[in-house]
């Protein structure tokens, strides 16, 4: 897909108009991660791993020891943010409300990411492109975001021969911080959750899955992005073929709540621009005091 420009300042207006009614300060509280980031208290030494910031590599101790370590700085409140979002072919598709899972995707990054950094926290991001995972180092700032955004723009709509969820497995074993972890997928990428997977990204890091609410099969025009025609009304108008999907979701919702309540993960999921905001606050809330899974399903 072409990326819109406008999508920071599409952005900023979200956050701008939620701010006047409503706090925008959604990392406020304990995580379980520790907090690590830049300040004039030296903490300690530690190997270098891909994300660190070269600048804080230590030459003299790295010569000294004969491997490559970096310097690490305590701070009151600083998080390292890393959204993991899905791609493919499925993301040309619509949500319950009509929106493209596309856009829903970068708008869901590109607005926490932006809430994140106006709040202190470094972000990254990481997807599935050419057949690897793609992470990008922790930074800050609108100059960051419009390039992740741009970047994982060009391919979020293309099969990539990986998932979201072998991303998320490459950032466990490959990052070496203590993270809050967005995982933004859909309701194949929900059906997908693996409860060892799982375990191992949460001992060490905060995980939050922000679900896309696909659009139904049935109950109306379908329009089957593969073939590039519209189902046969015979199978969209079907009431019991409606009623069987309605049943695969909720097992899809609540199989995937329960993975994440015993792993301690959150869930929400979200099929609109409009309830980014509210759904990741009301997230990290509900995060914050032990409520783990989905709580609030309407399926």
């Amino acid at each position: 897909m072409q990326l819109d420009y406008d999508y920071l300042s599409r952005i900023r207006r979200a956050v701008a108009l939620y701010t006047n009614r409503k706090t925008s300060n959604i990392l406020d509280g304990d995580f379980h991660s520790i907090h690590r980031g830049r300040s004039m208290e030296f903490d300690d030494l530690k190997l270098y791993t891909f994300g660190d910031d070269v600048h804080d590599i230590d030459w003299k101790s790295s010569s000294r020891m004969g491997d490559i370590l970096v310097r690490r700085y305590m701070t009151d409140r600083r998080h390292n943010v890393m959204f993991v979002c899905d791609c493919g072919q499925k993301m040309t598709g619509d949500t319950m409300a009509g929106r493209p899972k596309s856009e829903l995707s970068l708008m869901t990054f590109g607005t926490i990411a932006y809430i994140a950094g106006r709040n202190g926290a470094d972000y990254a991001l990481g997807y599935p492109r050419e057949k690897r995972a793609m992470m990008s180092l922790f930074r800050s700032g609108p100059e960051h975001m419009e390039k992740l955004l741009y970047e994982y723009g060009k391919c979020i709509d293309t099969d990539q021969g990986l998932t979201a969820l072998d991303v998320l497995r490459e950032v466990a074993y490959s990052i070496n911080k203590k993270m809050i972890i967005f995982l933004v997928t859909d309701i194949d990428g929900l059906d997908k959750l693996d409860e060892n997977l799982l375990r191992i990204v949460t001992k060490d890091n905060d995980l939050l899955v922000i679900g896309l609410e696909d659009a139904m099969l049935t109950g109306g025009n379908s329009y089957d992005n593969d073939i590039s025609l519209y189902e046969k009304h015979f199978f969209t108008g079907n009431k019991k073929l409606r009623k069987e999907e309605q049943r695969i979701r909720r097992e899809i919702v609540e199989r995937a709540s329960l993975i994440c309540k015993q792993n301690k993960a959150g869930l929400t999921i979200i099929d609109s621009e409009d309830k980014i905001i509210d759904a990741t606050i009301d997230l990290l809330e509900r995060y914050r005091h032990g409520y783990y899974g989905y709580v609030t399903a309407t399926l």
